[in-house]
């Protein structure tokens, strides 16, 4: 991700609603699923600027929490929300030994160009894992909604149902919930990423733009509500794929050794 990309993510992730209405559907998933993992040992697996990591500390108040991202840049502003335990590395090799959280979550971080491989990353996520832990994984969804905004913030992939499946069982991690998120909104994400595809990478920008607070807190609300039928049924498309798997708690988990 851009230098400046990331600035505008530290301003805005605690207030836009994309980010707010995904803190919903998070929380709804813990809540439901998995609330004393959340208040364990827990692990952000590529945290960006802190925002969501320092949102989990606040309402889980978990026993550890480690933040880890391969950008310094972003980890000066994770200190600067006042989280401790900073990790400098990449999500495909993490420097824990087996089973060491109880929660780990990675939230669109997979998907980026600096992560070469995206399986082996989940690989290890399952390994770090302790048994009968959870996975709370989210990632862009839909390879035609691919455009300028991906250039920007430098992914590579974005993911369909089916293939998000076959990597979860593939790291040896049993799905709890997945579902499609974002999808009100989507005509609208459509037209702009159908817009900006084919833009040079030099000239692409990200979509992350404050709206006006009327629209902003109407978004917001909006995912809200998508997040109740998201937990419930799920959702049938989005531009969000989000996942909640578990690590099996009997021993001997295929899938999870780093060879």
């Amino acid at each position: 991700m851009r230098e400046e990309e990331y600035e505008v993510l530290y301003r805005m992730e605690d207030e836009h609603w994309w980010y707010l209405g995904h803190r919903s559907l998070y929380a709804r998933l813990l809540d439901r699923h998995c609330p004393r993992a959340a208040r364990g040992r827990v692990l952000d697996a590529g945290c960006g600027t802190g925002g969501l990591t320092a949102w989990l500390r606040d309402r889980y108040r978990p026993r550890r929490l480690v933040a880890l991202d391969a950008s310094r840049a972003a980890l000066a502003r994770c200190g600067e929300r006042g989280l401790e335990e900073l990790l400098c590395c990449s999500v495909e090799y993490l420097p824990f030994p087996e089973a060491s959280f109880d929660l780990v979550l990675s939230l669109n971080v997979i998907y980026h160009r600096d992560v070469s491989d995206d399986l082996a990353a989940l690989r290890e996520m399952a390994r770090v894992l302790s048994p009968g832990g959870y996975l709370l994984l989210n990632l862009p969804a839909l390879p035609c909604l691919r455009g300028g905004h991906d250039l920007a913030v430098g992914g590579a992939r974005r993911y369909k149902r089916s293939r998000f499946l076959e990597m979860l069982a593939a790291a040896g991690l049993r799905p709890v919930k997945v579902t499609y998120f974002v999808f009100t909104p989507l005509p609208a994400v459509a037209s702009r990423r159908l817009l900006t595809r084919g833009v040079p990478e030099e000239e692409a920008a990200s979509d992350l733009r404050l709206p006006p607070r009327i629209l902003n807190r109407a978004l917001t609300r909006l995912l809200e509500l998508e997040a109740r039928a998201a937990c419930g049924p799920g959702l049938p498309l989005g531009s969000s794929l989000t996942a909640l798997a578990r690590r099996p708690a009997s021993p001997g988990l295929e899938g999870v050794s780093r060879g």
